[in-house]
């Protein structure tokens, strides 16, 4: 009778509660301890491993040993936090190992790093929420949830116009949390005006010996597309190919324009103008908006590591990989007007395709070696527009070769003193200039 009007007096949910408990009897937090000290060891062994190789050069394959340890001890930590997650003091033990785990990762593997600091900021916040009474735990996880939702809220009002609350709230405010989160990227990808999108395209160059009658180098060449369908497009959903277009969007990230009368700004201008005989200015665009300087994390981490990924993943060993390197350019893609793509037939000297090299901007974002380096810092054209716009004069009678347009990029990329004009369209480079025709 006492036990009965005991479980009266019990909230439903303290009810439930005492249920399962009866039906899955809780581990004795003396075991889950024991479990969880042997996690934090392996992981402690793999951040003292990282304090020894700092000071004594040890064969690489102890990064390998390092990891196993991470990777082990982490699992079993996390297999003491999910015996009893209803105690802080299980939280706190998976807060330690996770920081612990940072200490013993090797400094290469930054990204990992990054999230064990994620999961033990995640674990230190569950912890104090434990600690904290029930009364405040549920208004500060509202709260939690109520900033998450309006921040989502604000990105979806960012594309223009922007009202002024969104732009001073959204950048202020939400935009660091959003963008690590990566939360805020599909918002403005849809009609009436979804903006441009960004494809990136690699010419490889392998260096294959020397001209036994000038002299030079010889390189053999090969185009990379990333995304490309169907090729990047490995399993029914297309995850593969969402990745590569979600990593190619974080290069597209960058500062447009050089509007600030600055000596830098001067400078780069005339840097373009050196080579404005080989690799002319855009003709209908602002020659300030040409130019889009990439973001200082994507230039000196992003960019670099993409290029090592692309290289090393299209030379068929480490010998030739050292031999190559690689030109990456970010094409813009813009979007063709809806009047235009509706009532072609009617203009017929508009462009009536969507996918037509013209549609395209590409920017040259540097030459890297296999390591990641930036070949040439101060390389005239590095960031700046290089265009495909149409012939003068337009295709010459009688001419079977000929294109409406001219491909700066294939000159650019070939380089100009090898690749002229002239010889853009000529059938003998065309398998070393790059084929449009691929986008679609």
């Amino acid at each position: 009778m006492d036990r009965d009007a005991r479980s009266l007096a019990l909230s439903p949910a303290e009810q439930l509660q005492q249920i399962v408990a009866n039906v899955v009897p809780r581990a004795e937090w003396s075991a889950v301890w024991r479990l969880a000290r042997v996690g934090i060891g392996l992981i402690a062994c793999a951040a003292i491993l990282e304090g020894i190789m700092r000071a004594v050069a040890l064969p690489s394959w102890f990064f390998t040993i390092r990891l196993l340890l991470v990777f082990v001890g982490s699992l079993v930590v996390g297999a003491a936090v999910s015996l009893r997650p209803d105690l802080w003091k299980a939280w706190l033990v998976g807060a330690v190992g996770a920081a612990l785990g940072i200490l013993g990762l090797p400094a290469h593997w930054d990204s990992f790093r990054l999230v064990y600091a994620v999961m033990t900021a995640v674990a230190v916040v569950w912890t104090l929420c434990l600690l904290a009474p029930p009364r405040y735990r549920l208004p500060v996880l509202s709260a939690i949830i109520l900033f998450h939702f309006t921040g989502i809220f604000f990105a979806t009002t960012t594309p223009p116009p922007t009202p002024w609350v969104t732009e001073q709230v959204f950048l202020r405010v939400y935009n660091p949390y959003l963008q690590f989160l990566y939360l805020r990227n599909a918002y403005h990808f849809y009609s009436p005006q979804p903006g441009p999108a960004s494809v990136l395209v690699f010419l490889l160059k392998t260096e294959t010996g020397t001209d036994p009658q000038t002299g030079e180098k010889t390189y053999e060449t090969k185009w990379v597309v990333l995304p490309r369908r169907p090729a990047d497009v490995k399993d029914p959903l297309g995850l593969t190919y969402y990745r590569y277009l979600a990593i190619t969007e974080q290069v597209a990230h960058g500062t447009p324009g050089l509007r600030a009368n600055t000596d830098e700004a001067e400078e780069m201008r005339q840097r373009r103008r050196m080579v404005a005989h080989l690799i002319p200015i855009h003709p209908l665009d602002d020659l300030d908006l040409q130019y889009q300087m990439m973001q200082p994390d994507v230039a000196r981490y992003v960019l670099p590591s993409y290029a090592s990924h692309v290289i090393l993943e299209n030379t068929p060993d480490a010998k030739t990989a050292a031999k190559t390197t690689v030109k990456i350019y970010r094409l813009q893609h813009n979007t063709m007007p809806i009047d235009d793509f509706i009532n072609w037939r009617k203009h017929p000297a508009t462009i009536s395709d969507p996918y037509h090299p013209m549609t395209y901007r590409p920017f040259f974002l540097g030459e890297f070696n296999a390591r990641g380096d930036l070949i040439n810092p101060r390389e005239p054209m590095l960031y700046w527009l290089v265009p495909i716009y149409p012939r003068p004069g337009g295709v010459p009678p009688g001419s079977k070769h000929k294109r409406e347009y001219i491909d700066f990029m294939s000159i650019h990329a070939l380089d100009p003193l090898n690749l002229s004009i002239d010889e853009v369209d000529d059938p003998k480079f065309r398998d070393r200039v790059f084929d449009w025709s691929q986008l679609r």
